[in-house]
């Protein structure tokens, strides 16, 4: 089996953090949380206003970073991603994760084509995309995680979360019932990138043993529930849907480049890849509880 391209993106040598600041003023403070889960290598916060942050040296752009830059972190607004990858191009830069929002999610006709032109550039030169608009990875045993506040501890369920807010709930509801992570994806608008990558990464994941996934709509439906009919052959996946009922359609609308299905083609379509759905994220957890502590049961 050839090595999925995620399995070099999640080890970089350096991480930086653009647009990084000393207190976040609204989300994560990726430089914080890069420090307290012990990343290994150099992390560079970038910010002209700032000559230093949390005790590392800042610097005014990724181009002005000494050494070798693997994984950027975007935090600036979108009009200034273009340049930034850019920046990235000239320092050979691997993956950006944008956080960064304000593209197609918008419904906004001009953000949806700046969000094209993004992928364009980054494919030209060569740089995956993680995003945007999403939180990014929680990666405990790799240094890597979006939050300070996040367990520390490693294990065997992985997460795929089109919705930041959906994946921060789901590590901490299952923390809370000493269920540990092997990795968390965010992904947001999925531009480079989607669910089926990811999908795709956690199942042959050796440190992966169960999957959960909250999704709202995707992208290619035949090769999503192809990976997903093989995935559950040998790790059990379980699955919510966004969009039901009011809170998750309050989820969901904010991601409306997606695309939301009937429910009951949806739920078919799980069952018969032999995938579980669960009807809110408690449910989702409630049943990774029992796959996680009991026994299997198996046909005689």
């Amino acid at each position: 089996m050839s090595v999925h391209p995620l399995e070099e993106l999640l080890h970089p040598r350096s991480m930086a953090v653009v647009g990084a600041s000393a207190r976040a003023a609204q989300g994560p403070n990726f430089v914080e949380a890069l420090c307290e889960f012990g990343f290994k290598g150099p992390i560079y916060p970038v910010n002209p206003k700032y000559s230093e942050i949390l005790g590392l040296k800042a610097y005014p752009s990724v181009k002005d970073i000494p050494g070798e830059v693997d994984y950027v972190i975007s935090s600036v607004a979108a009009s200034r991603v273009l340049n930034l990858i850019a920046d990235c191009a000239q320092k050979g830069v691997k993956v950006i994760h944008l956080f960064t929002a304000r593209f197609s999610e918008t419904g906004r006709p001009e953000a949806a084509e700046l969000e094209l032109e993004v992928l364009r550039q980054s494919q030209k030169a060569g740089i995956r995309l993680i995003g945007p608009n999403c939180m990014g990875v929680y990666y405990p045993e790799g240094g890597i995680s979006f939050r300070d506040d996040l367990p520390k501890e490693t294990g065997p369920i992985g997460v795929i979360s089109q919705s930041g807010s959906a994946v921060n709930d789901i590590v901490f509801l299952a923390a809370l019932n000493g269920l540990h992570f092997s990795k968390a994806f965010s992904y947001g608008n999925a531009l480079d990138f989607n669910e089926c990558d990811y999908l795709e990464y956690l199942e042959q994941d050796p440190q992966t043993k169960m999957i959960l996934i909250y999704i709202e709509g995707v992208r290619d439906g035949k090769r999503f529930f192809d990976i997903l009919r093989r995935t559950t052959i040998t790790k059990p996946v379980i699955i919510v849907k966004g969009g039901r009922g009011e809170s998750g359609t309050r989820a969901t609308a904010s991601h409306t480049a997606s695309l939301a299905g009937s429910m009951a083609i949806w739920e078919t379509a799980v069952r018969q890849a032999g995938a579980i759905t669960a009807r809110h994220l408690e449910e989702l957890v409630d049943i990774a509880m029992a796959f996680h502590y009991l026994d299997p049961i198996y046909d005689r």
